[in-house]
């Protein structure tokens, strides 16, 4: 549930930073659509305060982080509008922030691991690190996609693609899980597809306007 701040946080330093426009109906827009996520999630964990103030700062940071990025790609002085610019120069930094942390908590139980240094079957080791590569593939190519819809269109957008994306799992996880979905799960469900049209339908329209200022 704490999750549906994002969008909001991402709001938020869109505007601070202007890289949106401060307007009522892009507001009334995110926080349908932030409501219907929470409406939607609502009862699906239990509460957990070290849970909930880790996921909001994370939140918080990462409207820092998407809005710092739309700005990084969107000034084309600076040459980082490519996606493979962008990865070359932020990545190594991130992967650097996070290794110690993944080194404390997994490099034990990496190095005991039969699947990967203490295996027997090298056929099994092939398999596991073609897996483990073909996830890193992935991983690139959806950085690299994250990166394009930033620099093309906004991080605004990107966070309600992934928001998209999130309803979409939640919903098919409690269909074929079985789970119960309540109506105030199922009125978050329509809230938020109906915030997401909306979005769609005001980017489109402020497109189309664009354009025709351009021409004229």
């Amino acid at each position: 549930m704490t999750k549906s701040t994002s969008v909001i946080f991402i709001l938020m330093f869109s505007i601070l930073f202007r890289l949106e426009r401060k307007r009522v109906s892009l507001i009334f827009v995110i926080l349908l659509i932030s409501c219907g996520l929470f409406m939607f999630s609502y009862e699906s964990a239990q509460f957990n305060v070290v849970g909930f103030s880790l996921v909001l700062i994370a939140s918080f940071l990462s409207g820092i982080r998407w809005t710092t990025t739309q700005l990084l790609t969107q000034k084309k002085e600076w040459g980082l509008s490519h996606p493979i610019d962008l990865i070359y120069h932020i990545q190594p930094w991130m992967a650097l922030s996070i290794l110690p942390l993944s080194l404390y908590i997994e490099s034990s139980e990496l190095i005991s691991s039969k699947n990967f240094f203490r295996t027997d079957d090298y056929g099994q080791l092939v398999r596991d690190l073609l897996f483990v590569s073909l996830g890193g593939l992935l991983a690139f190519g959806l950085e690299c996609s994250e990166y394009l819809v930033v620099s093309t269109a906004s991080c605004l957008t990107l966070s309600v693609a992934g928001i998209f994306k999130e309803v979409c799992t939640l919903y098919l996880a409690a269909k074929f899980n079985g789970d119960q979905i309540s109506f105030v799960n199922m009125l978050g469900f329509l809230l938020c597809i109906l915030g997401i049209l909306l979005h769609v339908f005001l980017k489109t329209s402020i497109h189309s306007t664009t354009k025709k200022h351009a021409y004229n």
